[in-house]
């Protein structure tokens, strides 16, 4: 075979262990590789299981669903559709065909061959048997690892990624085994499976009716520890990776949340756990040995309380994220020995796991500050956040092993447009999309509408009509991530807040497309801006430490501080006289009357994190009741909330997600059509 060549629109390079289409740069697993290159081998013929098998599983015994799961890997990676493949076609209980076109060099001395076959098939379910356990025994004495790719950014490599998800990740030690909680081909239940990095090699760890969740390595790699939920309550258990009888460790406290590590020596367990039923968390010391417990310290008034404690690499310390509210969460360390207690973040930021860095000197964690879950690494020493430089996005859950090699859980939500007809009551999809599509916000004429999209991981402001079609980019942002664009009152611009090297600013770009230019460019970050006639934009600033509400020229000069203190993601009422905003500290919608200088909370059941998840009308407030899961109106003359309509998804917690219609008689909102999770794969970080 050439070192490169095309199937379909992907560049395979076999030495370089990846595909990349577009720009975009997937690694690829060893042995799926070997599998991809003998179909593409012999592209449009039929190759048989046994054949796949014995070529690349030469060496060890396996089972047939060692290779189903292979291929609906490569299928993954390739994005194509099992009941409509355009690249590879499953032959019932016989094998599998190449049907894209292999494209070769010239100086390969092969001819193009063009396959244009496509039949509706469905793969065979995997099911894990005891021949696993034999695979996995024979790679146990070898390390795999990927090589690096030469470019700047580190490429994820995906591990599992199954028709469903797998979450709560964990990676042994020596980083050659990856753990992690997955339902099954049959999506039915909760178990702890175990894969070995680098092969297709699987075990199932757990086969219980109950729900396991949350695994984490014994300190050698011989055992995996696993939360057993039933009966109401949560029991520990470990189990060894290469087969036996499961142990039970200990239940874990009454109002515990689920949340353990295991120390370094596995002499003692830490939890959070509650005094009484309705009293906030609290980290908790559990020894193995003694039974003996020990309650650490407990959070300040007002917070929800101490979550996801994490020991140290040499067990002195325990770090964990102290909770406000679901977004405002900060990163916190104590010293065992001393009980010396540290805060180490003070953004109101939204945090989704955390572990130490093998030198101990950092600690990795997934978070939404630039509007997407990115990767950040937290200096100790200096106490300042920088973003890994991985080409990915929606990353949560990372953990480390001792090489450096990192795994986490990605987020793979298909996002979607929908208008609801308030006057009709039903609501519609703009159309089908495999990317991200956020932000929707209506033109002032009502006649277009903006909307961000990803397309091959990178977002850009994108203009259509109002129902969604003859969509264009009008953007060509270089920058991490940009989110919240609203239109000015003429419809000639568009304002948004863009991240470039972690920093955001407020920019505004012309609705026809262009350069943006950047009104803010402070050392502080500004988000989520709004226009109020066409000469002013109010915004959300910390420039003081705190978020608080400012306001500037569309030009960005005469920048006014309106709104003090917790204040964040302002829009303005049609008259110009009231501002109404969340407070990422609190939950709850409120307002500011600019004539009075007075705050009020308006609506109590409203959520931060949702924070673009409400529109202002002129007689009263579409939003999102996270609680009750519902779109409601609240009307300002009746002081009432009514249900409007149930989302068939979930509205997800990704910037601008609700707008209304200059007429009101639609509104746009975003939903999660479909959930999805992977466990992905960064080689050495340090």
């Amino acid at each position: 075979m050439p070192e490169s060549y095309h199937i379909g629109d992907w560049l395979i390079e076999p030495s370089l262990q990846r595909i990349s289409r577009n720009g975009e740069i997937r690694k690829i697993e060893p042995q799926l590789m070997e599998v991809l290159q003998h179909l593409a081998a012999k592209a449009g013929q039929v190759v048989s299981k046994d054949e796949l098998k014995k070529t690349v599983w030469a060496d060890v015994i396996v089972t047939e669903n060692v290779l189903t799961r292979a291929i609906s890997s490569l299928r993954k990676l390739l994005e194509d559709d099992r009941a409509e493949p355009s690249y590879i076609e499953t032959i019932s209980k016989t094998g599998y065909r190449l049907i894209a076109k292999v494209k070769y060099p010239k100086s390969a001395g092969r001819n193009d061959e063009t396959i244009t076959i496509k039949l509706s098939r469905k793969p065979v379910v995997m099911t894990v048997g005891i021949t696993i356990l034999i695979a996995l025994g024979a790679f146990a004495t070898r390390s795999i690892f990927l090589p690096i790719t030469p470019l700047n950014v580190y490429h994820p490599n995906a591990i599992a990624s199954y028709s469903n998800s797998e979450y709560w990740p964990a990676i042994s030690p020596d980083g050659r085994f990856a753990a992690y909680a997955w339902k099954g081909e049959t999506d039915d239940n909760w178990d702890i499976y175990a894969k070995q990095i680098g092969t297709e090699t699987v075990v199932r760890i757990t086969d219980n009716s109950a729900t396991e969740l949350r695994a984490r390595w014994s300190p050698d790699g011989s055992y995996v520890y696993y939360l057993r939920y039933e009966n109401g309550g949560s029991t520990i258990y470990k189990k060894p990776i290469l087969g036996g009888e499961e142990v039970r460790i200990l239940a874990s406290p009454r109002f515990c949340s689920g949340d353990f590590d295991i120390s370094p020596d596995e002499k003692w367990i830490s939890f959070n756990d509650r005094e009484n039923k309705s009293s906030p968390l609290r980290l908790k010391l559990i020894s193995l040995e003694t039974g003996e417990e020990k309650w650490l310290f407990a959070p300040a008034e007002g917070f929800n309380g101490d979550i996801h404690p994490t020991f140290s690499p040499d067990g002195r310390k325990l770090a964990f994220i102290r909770e406000k509210n679901s977004a405002s969460m900060y990163l916190w360390v104590v010293d065992l020995r001393t009980e010396k207690l540290e805060q180490l973040s003070t953004e109101h930021i939204s945090i989704n796991g955390f572990d130490w860095s093998n030198n101990g000197t950092s600690l990795f964690y997934g978070s939404d500050r630039t509007g997407l879950y990115k990767l950040w690494e937290l200096n100790l020493d200096t106490r300042e956040s920088t973003l890994v430089p991985a080409g990915d996005y929606q990353m949560v859950m990372p953990r480390m092993a001792e090489t450096g090699r990192i795994i986490y859980a990605k987020m793979r939500d298909n996002v979607n447009i929908w208008t609801y007809d308030i006057n009709n009551k039903t609501a519609k999809k703009w159309y089908a999309n495999n990317e991200l599509s956020l932000n929707p916000s209506y033109s002032p004429d009502g006649e277009k509408a903006c909307f961000t999209m990803s397309k091959d991981g990178v977002f850009q402001i994108w203009v259509s009509e109002a129902d969604g079609t003859r969509s264009v980019p009008i953007t060509q942002f270089t920058g991490q991530h940009l989110t919240a664009p609203r239109w000015s009152a003429d419809g000639k611009s568009i304002a948004f807040h863009g991240f470039k090297e972690g920093q955001a600013d407020i920019f505004i770009v012309n609705a026809r497309g262009g350069v943006p230019e950047n009104l803010t460019n402070s050392e502080a970050d500004e988000h989520a801006p709004f226009f109020s006639g066409n000469k002013e934009i109010y915004y959300s600033s910390n420039r003081d430490g705190d978020w608080s509400i400012w306001k500037m020229d569309s030009d960005g000069s005469n920048k006014v501080q309106i709104i003090e203190g917790d204040a964040y993601a302002p829009q303005v009422s049609e008259d110009g006289k009231g501002v109404y905003y969340v407070k990422k500290g609190h939950l709850g919608l409120w307002q500011y009357d600019l004539e009075e200088n007075g705050e009020s909370l308006m609506i109590g059941p409203f959520h931060p994190m949702n924070w673009g998840a409400f529109t202002v009308g002129e007689r009263g407030i579409y939003y999102f009741n996270h609680q009750d899961k519902g779109i409601e109106y609240f009307d300002f003359d009746l002081n009432e909330n009514t249900l409007i309509y149930p989302p068939q998804g979930r509205i997800p917690r990704l910037g601008i997600t609700m707008h209304l219609a200059p007429d009101g008689s639609r509104l746009l909102f975003s939903q999660i059509d479909h959930h999805d999770a992977d466990v992905m794969l960064l080689e050495e970080l340090q």
